[in-house]
């Protein structure tokens, strides 16, 4: 880890830390549960388009895999579809269990993980959805997309909080619910920004 990222993979875990302490529910357990279904597949997608296994290392924003400058555009658009891949089977398959057996925590986990898959979707910062939009954008557009994507991220961060603070849930749902945008925010700062649509050899959640 560089000298720089110290503080902040700290402020990180120390976040991860107070929301597990306000976790009755176990909502961010299921969340890291189903967000290491995603790493999964962003690793078996990679090992089978590279023939190798990633360099995996835990980064500030999370899970970073190392070594995709060596993909195609194409290839690289199948390792970061196959996170939020990962997660809508995850889901089908509980719903599938929940169904033949009524479970409320099958239905739960279900929930989390679609839920966990749309928002890396999302064309945020580091999250797969801005990185495939950054795969295929073309060049003379990068300028106007790192602008965006600075207004973009500032925008959801002040929403989701207030979004999640207006909710009508106990406190320590609130805290867990304002995880998401906090994550997002440390996850932008520790990806060190946008890539400006150069072809890096990481994927950082």
């Amino acid at each position: 880890m560089k000298g720089g990222e110290e503080p902040r993979a700290a402020l990180l875990l120390s976040v991860l830390a107070v929301g597990l302490m306000f976790d009755p529910a176990g909502f961010l357990r299921m969340t890291l549960a189903c967000s290491a279904a995603h790493e999964a597949g962003h690793a078996l997608a990679f090992r089978l388009c590279a023939g190798r296994w990633p360099h995996v290392r835990v980064a500030v924003g999370g899970a970073a895999l190392g070594g995709a400058q060596s993909l195609s555009r194409g290839r690289l658009t199948a390792v970061l579809c196959a996170g939020p891949a990962a997660n809508f089977l995850l889901a089908g398959a509980l719903l599938l269990r929940a169904a033949q057996k009524a479970s409320y925590g099958a239905y739960f986990l279900a929930a989390v993980s679609l839920c966990v898959g749309l928002y890396n979707l999302l064309p945020l910062g580091a999250l797969d959805g801005a990185r495939l939009i950054e795969t295929w954008l073309p060049a003379r557009a990068c300028g106007a997309w790192a602008r965006a994507q600075r207004l973009l991220v500032g925008f959801a961060v002040v929403a989701g909080a207030a979004g999640c603070a207006a909710l009508p849930l106990p406190s320590a749902a609130k805290c867990a619910a304002l995880l998401a945008p906090v994550y997002l925010l440390v996850q932008q700062h520790g990806a060190g920004g946008l890539q400006n649509c150069e072809k890096s050899g990481t994927i950082l959640h």
